[in-house]
């Protein structure tokens, strides 16, 4: 799948409705940052998106993925292939990033209590204090470093579903970081009906 090629299909055919990022980011409930990385090649719609994204833009899901207009023979040769294409990338994307997630998040906390035992014994046992302090400095910021990291991560992998209006949806960083949340089920407003419910996520 060229994702070069489908957001540069995307930017042609948005801007031929005579809409800006912001604007067609709105219509469908993501930022236009999330446009502007499809249109530059480094991502494509997610499958609940791309319905709504076509009807906005007046073309076909097949056409949308093969990021031309497709005559009617073209569009019964690549019925529903590249759908299926795009869904099992998709997937397999958001489990590595998961996964990543997690080698990431055990391993600084593992490194960071692993400084701050070294530390310790250097202040109690070696009576050193300006190397530990420093160690226990850098540690910790390099800790939270990753921790953001590890929050944009689940962010952009999977997605929500609202238990008021089954309205599917990425949540911003924002929403992610200050949701109330048991390990990935978060307390989130759903940018739809602005219901507030607990929703897990989902990765297909």
């Amino acid at each position: 799948m060229d994702y070069e090629k489908i957001g540069n299909f995307i930017s042609t055919e948005r801007k031929a409705k005579k809409l800006t990022q912001a604007k067609l980011g709105e219509m469908l409930f993501v930022s236009e940052k999330t446009i502007s990385k499809w249109e530059n090649g480094n991502g494509v719609p997610d499958t609940s998106t791309l319905p709504k994204l076509c009807e906005i833009l007046d073309i076909s899901i097949n056409e949308l993925l093969n990021g031309e207009r497709l005559s009617v023979d073209e569009y019964k040769t690549q019925a529903e292939t590249k759908l299926f294409e795009l869904q099992e990338a998709k997937n397999a994307s958001e489990k590595r990033l998961l996964k990543t997630e997690i080698v990431i998040g055990v391993s600084t906390t593992l490194w960071f209590f692993f400084v701050l035992f070294i530390s310790v014994y250097m202040i109690e046992k070696l009576n050193i204090t300006t190397l530990p302090a420093i160690l226990i400095i850098v540690s910790f910021v390099f800790t939270i470093i990753l921790i953001f990291y590890c929050l944009y991560l689940e962010q952009v992998a999977g997605y929500y579903i609202c238990k008021h209006c089954n309205h599917k949806y990425i949540p911003t960083f924002k929403q992610v970081f200050f949701a109330k949340h048991i390990g990935r089920t978060r307390n989130m407003k759903c940018p739809k009906c602005h219901q507030r419910t607990w929703n897990k996520k989902i990765i297909k």
